[in-house]
């Protein structure tokens, strides 16, 4: 396969990513930047699957935390609580499985 050269330019907003390369060698930049390129692209899909199932826990939560400030005899029942509880759990143990997945499968 023919080498090709692809470059891009360092714009004013880039400063994080200025940062992350200046912390590596010269002869690192190109191995880094295929090696991000393909997790991005390997897991991206993952990545906002995660990210959808955070943000559900997170309103789930802020809804939990509503209902204890809310008097007892207006709240949810037990059964709705538990319930509310159980789901909230499995999507965080779901979305902890694929943090965990995506890590060890990306060093493989």
């Amino acid at each position: 396969m023919k080498e090709k050269k692809y470059s891009f330019r360092i714009r004013e907003g880039d400063k994080d990513i200025v940062e992350i390369l200046s912390n590596l060698g010269v002869s690192e930049y190109s191995d880094f930047i295929r090696n991000a390129i393909r997790f991005y692209a390997g897991y991206k899909d993952r990545i906002d699957e995660i990210e959808r199932k955070l943000d559900c826990i997170l309103k789930k939560m802020e809804g939990t935390s509503e209902n204890l400030s809310v008097s007892p005899s207006v709240g949810l029942s037990n059964d709705e609580e538990n319930q509310k509880t159980d789901e909230t759990e499995k999507l965080l143990i779901e979305s902890v499985m694929d943090i965990i997945s995506i890590n060890y499968s990306y060093k493989l």
